[in-house]
C-alpha cells in the first residue's frame, strides 16, 4: 500500500461512484471494495516532490525525513470511468434482485441469482462483483429492449394522393429507428426521457410520412389522446417544415387539428393621418439638411443662368 499524502480525493471518488447504487448496505460495500482496488493500482500515484512534501502535513514531512517514500494522488479518467461502470452494473442487479418472478418468469432463474449476489455481496471482492454484476446488467438491459419493442398504441395510417402515407409510431423501439432514420435526438430516446416517457404514458402522439417507396418525409408530434395542436414537426435533419404543409394539414384533419386562423391585417390609418405621415416622410429642406449650394444650383437653373 503507497505512503499517499492526501488520499482523501479516492475515498470522494469511491462515494461518488456508490451513490448510484440505490441499496446502502450494497452502496457502502462498495464505496470500501472500490477504495482497496483505487490503492492496489499503481496508476493512481506518483512519486512526491520536494514542493509536495514542504506543503504536507507534519506526519508526511517526518516520515520523508526518516527515508520513507511519499506518494502523491493522481486522477486516473479510466479507471473513474471503471468505478462509475461497476457500480452502475451493481445498482441493475439490485433492480433484477427486487424483480418479482411473476413478471419475469422466462427469467425466474436469473432473478434468484441476483438475490443471491445481493445478499452475498459483503464477501465479494471487486473484481467479483464487476464480473457477476455484469450478467445481471445484461438481463436488465434485454428486459429494458422487450419493453421498449411492446405496442402502446393501435397501429394507424392514412393513405395520401401519390402513394404517400402517414404511419402513427407504436413503441418506443420504433421512435428511436425513426429518430436514427431522420437523423434528430429521437434516435437516443428511451422510456425514462422526454419523447420516449410521454409515448409510454401515452402524452403523446408521433406520426411519420412516408413516400412510395417507404423514404421518410416527415416526422410529427402532437398531444394525446386528443390532438389539438402539433407540439413538434420536423423533416429530416430537423428540417423546419412549413405550417401550411398539405400533407400535414391532412393529419391534422385526421386528428382534429384546428387550422390556424390567419391573424387580420392592420387597420388602416384615416386619410388625415395617412397624409401627415406621408409628409413626415419627405427629406427635409431646412438649410441645415438643404445645403446653400444645392439651393443656389436649383435656383440658376429655373431662371436659366449658366
Amino acid at each position: 500500500m503507497p505512503n499517499v499524502i492526501d488520499i482523501n480525493p479516492l475515498r470522494a471518488l469511491a462515494k461518488r461512484a456508490s451513490e448510484r447504487i440505490s441499496d446502502r448496505t450494497v452502496a457502502q460495500r462498495f464505496e470500501k471494495i472500490a477504495f482497496d482496488r483505487m490503492l492496489k493500482d499503481p496508476r493512481n500515484f506518483r512519486a512526491a516532490r520536494k514542493n509536495d512534501v514542504d506543503n504536507a502535513p507534519a506526519w508526511a514531512r517526518e516520515a520523508h525525513a526518516n527515508g520513507e517514500e511519499l506518494s502523491v494522488y493522481r486522477a486516473n479518467g479510466a479507471l473513474a470511468a471503471r468505478l462509475h461502470t461497476v457500480a452502475r452494473r451493481i445498482a441493475d442487479a439490485c433492480i433484477v434482485a427486487q424483480t418479482a418472478e411473476s413478471k419475469r418468469p422466462d427469467d425466474a432463474a436469473a432473478i434468484v441469482e441476483a438475490r443471491e449476489f445481493i445478499a452475498k455481496f459483503g464477501r465479494v471482492n471487486f473484481d467479483t462483483a464487476a464480473r457477476k454484476a455484469l450478467a445481471f446488467s445484461r438481463v436488465l438491459a434485454c428486459w429494458k429492449e422487450q419493453d421498449d419493442a411492446l405496442s402502446l398504441c393501435d397501429a394507424q395510417s392514412l393513405v395520401l394522393l401519390g402513394g404517400r402515407i402517414w404511419h402513427r409510431i407504436t413503441s418506443v423501439t420504433e421512435l428511436r429507428q425513426v429518430g436514427g432514420e431522420f437523423r434528430n435526438c429521437l434516435a437516443r430516446t428511451t422510456r425514462d426521457s422526454a419523447y420516449g416517457s410521454q409515448l409510454a404514458r401515452g402524452t403523446a402522439q408521433f406520426w411519420v410520412l412516408r413516400d412510395v417507396a417507404g423514404k421518410g418525409l416527415i416526422v410529427a408530434m402532437a398531444p394525446a389522446p386528443l390532438a389539438t395542436h402539433f407540439l413538434e414537426v420536423k423533416g429530416m435533419n430537423n428540417m423546419a417544415v412549413r405550417s401550411d404543409d398539405d400533407d400535414l394539414l391532412k393529419l391534422g384533419v385526421l386528428l382534429g387539428v384546428r387550422p390556424r386562423t390567419p391573424e387580420p391585417p392592420p387597420p388602416r390609418p384615416p386619410a388625415g393621418l395617412a397624409v401627415a405621415l406621408a409628409a413626415l416622410a419627405q427629406p427635409c429642406r431646412c438649410t441645415l439638411c438643404f445645403p446653400l449650394s444645392a439651393r443656389a444650383t436649383r435656383l440658376r437653373r429655373s431662371v436659366g443662368a449658366p
